[in-house]
């Protein structure tokens, strides 16, 4: 009798755990249907879900918290655009989450825009301290009368002390999104270096590459493909796209002398 009534206990809790889990979504396309048929807006989280410290930091505080979960079913569609480093994807969604990422213009992350059935953004965010009343907050100050509701009370106080996992280290500053106007850069510039030895990533400009990888990188008013050849501890290897010479970017002066590429 004791047994049964231990596994119907454990049965209970396991339902209402995944009943509070969220439903994110992976398809731009998926995520329109559902909108225009449930006459939601859709919510983007580009994230770097496995290496992003305030990405981490926002699912823990806010994503899997019930009451983002509640005001979520009433007001949102959930589209995940993820960047792991060390979760495998597929080509096919490699390909497809950095188009979006260029499109609607994605310097760090997270960065969150709140999108139409359409795919129009009426802004973006980025990580968003208070848990999820304030983040639920700030969803309805971008969508106004289109999000039903009022802004949601905390069931429980905020703790007092951060999660081992939040405490552990702190994120490398390029891991959230800008709050302020993204800077404009004129040239290449080596913003920083992070990773072990074996797998090192370099931020350059807006973009993080891995070695042997290539990326788009903003300089002025044009995008060039930059591969970075080699990283080293405190500079890099790249060659930019047209040109076979190969280049060295020092984090101390990003190099100043290299000049912006120039529209072929």
């Amino acid at each position: 009798m004791k047994l049964k009534l231990l596994s119907s206990i454990i049965m209970v809790v396991g339902l209402t755990q995944a009943g509070s889990a969220a439903n994110w979504l992976t398809d731009m396309s998926a995520a329109q249907d559902a909108a225009k048929k449930e006459k939601k807006l859709i919510l983007v989280n580009f994230t770097g879900s496995d290496w992003c410290g305030w990405c981490i930091k926002l699912r823990n505080e806010v994503f899997s918290k019930p009451e983002f979960d509640a005001f979520a079913a009433q007001n949102l569609v959930l589209l995940e655009i993820d960047f792991p480093r060390k979760k495998a994807i597929s080509a096919a969604m490699k390909k497809a989450n950095g188009n979006l990422a260029d499109k609607y213009k994605v310097n760090g992350y997270p960065t969150l825009h709140l999108l139409d059935a359409d795919g129009k953004s009426f802004g973006e965010f980025g990580y968003t301290p208070g848990g999820p009343g304030a983040f639920c907050a700030k969803v309805k100050s971008l969508g106004g009368s289109r999000v039903k509701g009022q802004p949601i009370a905390e069931s429980r106080p905020p703790q007092p002390e951060a999660s081992a996992e939040e405490d552990a280290a702190p994120p490398p500053p390029f891991n959230g999104a800008p709050t302020f106007p993204p800077k404009v850069y004129t040239q290449l510039e080596l913003k920083g270096i992070s990773g072990p030895p074996n797998k090192r990533f370099a931020l350059i400009n807006n973009q993080t590459i891995g070695a042997g990888e290539s990326g788009k990188v903003n300089v002025g008013n044009l995008v060039v493909k930059v591969q970075c050849v080699e990283i080293h501890e405190d500079y890099v290897v790249v060659a930019v796209e047209g040109s076979k010479q190969r280049r060295e970017l020092r984090l101390r002066d990003g190099l100043a002398s290299i000049p912006p590429p120039t529209k072929r």
